[in-house]
């Protein structure tokens, strides 16, 4: 499905950029099941929080892929409530 306008506003930016580059780049087995390598996903953290919008096509990030999937994964560990809420977690159970 397409997202419109309105709802890609609503998407931070490190989830629009890093899973538009998983879908050009990511063709390969476990992107979301295998971890990068941490020092890669702290910086390009880093280059996120400092609202940089990172050059993943560097090769640090292309030879790491499983980085940029790991930092995705990060953000949704890190959200203050949970994307299945708590309020939700009954029906989705």
């Amino acid at each position: 499905a397409q997202l419109t306008n309105a709802t890609c506003s609503l998407v931070p930016q490190v989830l629009k950029s890093c899973t538009e580059f998983i879908e050009k780049h990511g063709i390969v087995d476990g992107i979301y099941r295998l971890s990068g390598i941490a020092s890669n996903i702290q910086k390009l953290r880093h280059e996120f929080d400092s609202e940089q919008i990172p050059d993943l096509t560097k090769d640090i990030y292309i030879q790491d892929i499983h980085c940029v999937g790991s930092l995705c994964k990060l953000y949704f560990r890190e959200l203050p409530n949970p994307l299945l809420t708590y309020q939700l977690y009954e029906k989705f159970s």
